[in-house]
């Protein structure tokens, strides 16, 4: 699809996961999803999405903080990272969904899924995006100090993943200038915007979005069915044009522009 042609980019959702919805993808409004997968399970139904649909699907290979645990037992193999490589090199994607999460439990448990691995899970992950110069897509709940940390110590050692973005970015304004815009590590960081998380406080989310750098922003869904996509993504973009005091027609022109360059 030639990029002049499209009309939005929808930066983050798991649209793989509602095969019914997938005739909603060939509509008219020309979308760009970024189909990110959680779990190594679903890595293949991402790169059956992107077969069907081609160039309306960039893929996002990794491994949710929900799902380590599988990792840490032994129900994802040992090969995985090695498995990622080949997925991330082979179907030019992201790095994603990954990060951190300190509040989500267990459904089988109701435990809180352990921190630790996660932490250590994530670390493999960005040296992986690193190592073959990919953006990353970071999943983070009440968890930024830690998330800031492990990306702080990937600046110091001069590891960074090439571009890095914040999805369905919920802590506070502070927290994101104070920790992630600045130096090399704010440089790289794009902030991702959805109504399915950011509507929930609009007023801390435009107060977010007024901090975030112009050519930073970014909207998405965080859907999993692609006939409601495009209504979220109206949505997000409003939001983005309310925050900054621009048309709608001004926004959506920027998120494409800042789209394109993330996704390179």
């Amino acid at each position: 699809m030639n990029p002049e042609q499209v009309d939005v980019y929808d930066v983050h959702c798991h649209i793989h996961e509602t095969p019914s919805a997938f005739e909603a993808i060939e509509s008219t409004r020309k979308i760009v999803y970024c189909v990110q997968a959680t779990k190594y399970s679903d890595w293949v139904d991402v790169v059956g999405l992107k077969d069907r649909h081609g160039d309306r699907i960039i893929p996002g290979f990794g491994v949710h903080p929900w799902f380590v645990e599988r990792v840490v037992s032994g129900e994802i193999p040992a090969s995985w990272t090695e498995e990622l490589r080949q997925m991330l090199t082979r179907h030019r994607g992201i790095l994603g969904e990954c990060g951190l999460d300190k509040a989500a439990r267990n459904p089988d448990t109701g435990q809180v899924y352990p921190f630790e691995p996660q932490v250590q899970i994530l670390k493999t992950q960005l040296t992986i995006a690193y190592e073959l110069g990919v953006p990353v897509s970071l999943h983070c709940v009440r968890a930024f100090g830690m998330l800031a940390d492990v990306l702080r110590a990937a600046e110091k050692a001069s590891q960074l993943p090439r571009l890095i973005m914040l999805h369905s970015y919920s802590g506070s304004p502070d927290m994101l200038q104070q920790m992630f815009l600045r130096g090399e590590l704010g440089r790289r960081i794009y902030v991702s915007f959805s109504s399915f998380v950011n509507g929930r406080n609009r007023a801390k989310s435009v107060a977010c979005i007024q901090q975030v750098p112009s050519d930073r922003l970014l909207v998405e869904s965080d859907l999993h069915d692609a006939t409601t996509a495009a209504a979220a993504l109206d949505e997000a973009t409003a939001l983005v044009a309310e925050a900054r005091g621009w048309s709608l027609v001004d926004a959506k022109t920027q998120l494409r522009a800042n789209s394109r360059a993330f996704f390179g």
